[in-house]
């Protein structure tokens, strides 16, 4: 069955040299992989631009760590989303717990910052999970909600969902099987009571937090999840491309 595998790049090319080589080293790794599945990439957006003229001809699709919830105005400092669609890109994440965490981000931020990515036209990945002083339950249920009562059923086809618990991101830790799949399913009974069984069984739900490609059957697979969202891994090509191979 066909996967996104999302790689997200965060704040770890420190130069010009490092992003070129790791363009390089990605382009030499997967041009003989054959696979099915979706193979994105969101660099830090001070890169995207190059990221998405390097990858123009390649089926890897390109997407931004983050937008502003507003396409023009006096936001110093802030991506619109519509620059980023300008650029090429075609997906950005919205709502990671870093940002939730470090930059105070709340559902309703997210909400709008949803909100106007569909409007360009680009597909938002939203993160859902929950910090380590917080319930799991009532937080993923909240961050949901959110989203399900305030966008239509066709929204909901151009959207997905990342469940990422804050505590498994970095740390080589990952729930088990059975737990991911349970957060999986929350996420789906959630969506099917607002919009149906049948769109919640075709949103697309990724797991995100320690994937690596001795895990990925795990935490993805056997998890019935749609993707993964990975972090640190997908910063070493060879590493990403095996998380790739290891889902068939």
């Amino acid at each position: 069955m066909q996967k996104l595998v999302v790689g997200n790049l965060k704040m770890n090319m420190e130069s010009v040299s490092q992003r070129d080589t790791y363009c390089k080293e990605f382009k030499e790794e997967f041009k003989d992989l054959k696979t099915d599945h979706v193979v994105a990439l969101c660099p830090p957006n001070i890169y995207l631009e190059h990221f998405c003229k390097e990858f123009t001809h390649t089926p890897v699709i390109m997407g931004a760590q983050d937008c502003f919830w507003e396409l023009y105005g006096s936001y110093t400092g802030n991506t619109s989303p519509k620059t980023i669609q300008s650029l090429g890109a075609e997906m950005v994440i919205v709502g990671h717990s870093e940002r939730r965490k470090y930059n105070h981000e709340t559902n309703e931020d997210i909400a709008q910052k949803v909100a106007i990515s569909l409007r360009v036209g680009i597909m938002p990945i939203i993160c859902v999970g929950y910090l380590d002083t917080e319930d799991e339950m009532e937080s993923v249920r909240a961050q949901v909600n959110i989203i399900v009562d305030n966008f239509t059923t066709d929204d909901m086809e151009n959207l997905v969902f990342a469940y990422e618990p804050m505590w498994a991101i970095g740390s080589g830790k990952t729930p088990t099987t059975d737990e991911i799949h349970t957060m999986i399913m929350l996420i789906r009974s959630i969506v099917s009571a607002r919009h149906g069984k049948d769109v919640a069984e075709n949103v697309a739900i990724l797991y995100g937090g320690s994937v690596v490609a001795e895990n990925v059957t795990e935490v993805c697979t056997n998890a019935y999840a749609d993707g993964v969202l990975i972090g640190r891994a997908s910063l070493s090509p060879s590493n990403f491309a095996r998380i790739v191979r290891m889902l068939g």
